[in-house]
């Protein structure tokens, strides 16, 4: 007489929460009086089935209420299952201990189904064949041994039978507590699906009453024949499982296994020539084929359904899925498409802004080439040599340009200059530059005169590129020399004694502001020294600092000084820079006066 119990629905879905003494007090104490009101009751009906003494009946309903109410609200209700248990057995005991023995045992069945089930994952929707196993086998075979031992070894102990009837009170009592777990336990487990699984149509609905009424009818004839018929019913009951699942299963096997049950306990039909062990036996086997015929199928119909509805549901998905794919590739054919003829247009237009190019930078080459001195003029005093080297990274020259000038009183007039980018605009401004620096220098060689009037030049010209300029008046005979510099590196002075760079008479760039105030300087050339004028490409680096590039050009100019300017110009390049991998275009000039100011 003891229940069979599992926490499937901590591993399923649960309609309730599982109440907890220290959750809600209030709800979980009428937990306790609903579920021990229901053993109550339900052992007070089983007991009018009593087949030794007044407590061993072949069918126990409290143990399948105990099962359903752990399964679906928790096993904290044990309590509440203790208590209703004493209260039963306590007026068909010898006494109250014999009484407090078997409601453990009743207790102690239900909570050991528990752990049984917990450990083999059970679900309490009985959707799985691993389910249907384990509610007949380890629910209701194995559990029940506990509470069928411990109650009628009581009866013994306590003088309420003899030992010679104790194996038939065994066998009663295991069979009332399995049959409660077999046929009461599903048909509760089942009520909670009529709301938590789709409504059943009105057809559903009649085709469930026929199956019923069929099944009921039936097992009632079989049971009162004497006749072997009771193989007529797993058709019935599987004919339930199939189409209705376990909604439809567990009240039609409930139906045919109270039926079966009462004919047992009166010895009709079938059961009219078998002894008590033998109609427990039969009774007990006859019950869990039918439990598991019809647990089995419609947990195997349940899983078929789920995939069933996985595959379907996949299907649509996938139908979707290639929807939505053909949709992109059509989409990417028309993009690609579009790419392409834009690509094609793109390449067209490639074609001729190249060819544009080309005729641009052949334009700019020859006039570049043209406004560059051919040679350096023959000056007595001094010793002249220059190099230009364009870059190797940007097929458009530069604006790098330099010029020497013979001014009137035997003055020599010395120029570098850069503008910035390349093309033909660039070349064409550096041209522009020179001419006018030639015209102003002849006009009035003085530093500030010649720059202030390139400087007007260019702001007229409204030219986008930054134009640098240093400008140089060398008098051989006391050996001064006049600049100016318009935002240009610094000219290197070396070789007569200690090399300094001529940082004073800065101003910025030309056309950068509307009105710069040029100043001009004046340095003495000291015997054997040499003036090296020099565009920013010798010096700089990307991701360098500048002072390193000037600290470079200081030493190769110490290391070729005693060479004449021409070598000295090409030992600076060789040193500083890679003749393949030239970054930007660079222009040298180099002076050297021949003797010493007198």
């Amino acid at each position: 007489m003891a229940a069979v119990t599992g926490r499937a629905g901590s591993r399923g879905s649960r309609w309730t929460s599982d109440v907890r003494p220290r959750g809600d007090l209030g709800r979980y104490l009428l937990a306790l009086v609903l579920v021990g009101a229901a053993y109550y009751v339900g052992a007070r009906v089983g007991l009018t089935l009593s087949l030794v003494e007044r407590n061993v009946t072949p069918l126990w309903p409290p143990t399948g209420i105990a099962v359903a109410a752990f399964l679906i609200v928790g096993r904290s209700l044990w309590p509440g299952v203790a208590l209703a248990a004493f209260a039963v057995n306590l007026p068909i005991s010898e006494g109250a201990l014999a009484a407090a023995v078997t409601a453990a045992g009743n207790t102690l069945a239900p909570l050991a189904a528990v752990v049984l089930l917990d450990r083999v994952g059970f679900r309490r929707q009985l959707d799985r064949r691993q389910d249907a196993l384990a509610i007949v086998f380890l629910g209701a075979l194995a559990s029940t041994l506990i509470s069928a031992t411990i109650g009628a070894g009581t009866l013994v102990v306590s003088g309420a039978i003899g030992s010679d009837r104790l194996l038939n009170a065994w066998a009663v009592w295991w069979t009332g507590d399995a049959m409660g777990v077999l046929i009461i336990a599903p048909f509760l487990l089942c009520l909670p699906l009529f709301w938590e699984l789709p409504a059943w149509s009105p057809a559903r609905w009649l085709e469930a009453v026929v199956i019923l009424v069929g099944a009921g009818v039936t097992i009632t004839w079989a049971a009162q024949s004497e006749l072997r018929t009771l193989y007529l019913l797993p058709p019935i009951v599987g004919w339930a499982a199939w189409r209705l699942q376990l909604r439809g299963a567990a009240p039609t096997a409930l139906v045919v296994s109270l039926v079966a049950t009462w004919s047992a306990t009166q010895g009709d039909g079938w059961f009219a020539r078998e002894s008590v062990f033998e109609r427990m036996f039969t009774l007990q086997t006859f019950n869990a084929s039918i439990a598991l015929t019809s647990f089995f199928l419609s947990a195997l119909v349940s899983e078929r359904n789920r995939t069933a509805a996985a595959l379907e549901a996949a299907t649509v998905e996938l139908e979707d899925r290639v929807e939505r794919r053909t949709a992109q590739l059509s989409a990417a054919n028309a993009r690609l498409v579009q790419e392409i003829r834009e690509r094609f247009e793109a390449e067209e237009q490639l074609s001729q802004e190249e060819a544009r190019a080309r005729r641009e930078h052949e334009i700019a080459e020859i006039l570049q080439r043209s406004l560059l001195p051919d040679r350096l003029p023959q000056i007595p005093s001094v010793a002249l040599a220059a190099r230009y080297v364009p870059a190797t990274s940007d097929v458009e020259v530069g604006g790098d340009w330099y010029d020497v000038i013979q001014l009137r009183d035997g003055l020599i007039g010395l120029a570098i200059g850069d503008v910035a980018g390349h093309g033909l605009s660039a070349a064409a401004t550096m041209g522009q530059m020179r001419m006018a620096l030639r015209a102003y220098a002849v006009q009035d060689p003085s530093p500030v005169s010649v720059m202030s009037g390139v400087h007007r030049l260019a702001t007229r010209l409204s030219t986008p590129e930054m134009v640098t300029l240093i400008y140089l008046v060398y008098d051989p005979a006391t050996g001064t020399l006049c600049f100016a510099n318009a935002g240009h590196p610094p000219p290197l002075v070396f070789g007569g004694g200690e090399s300094r760079y001529l940082e004073e008479a800065l101003a910025p760039p030309l056309g950068v502001t509307a009105e710069p105030d040029f100043a001009e300087d004046q340095q003495h050339m000291e015997a054997g020294s040499t003036l090296l004028l020099y565009t920013d490409g010798l010096v700089e680096r990307r991701r360098e600092s500048i002072q390193l590039g000037l600290d470079r050009l200081v030493l190769a100019a110490e290391a070729h000084r005693d060479t004449d300017v021409d070598a000295l110009c090409d030992g600076i390049l060789s040193s500083l820079i890679d003749p393949h991998q030239v970054a930007d275009d660079i222009a040298v000039l180099a002076m050297r006066p021949f003797f010493a100011p007198g």
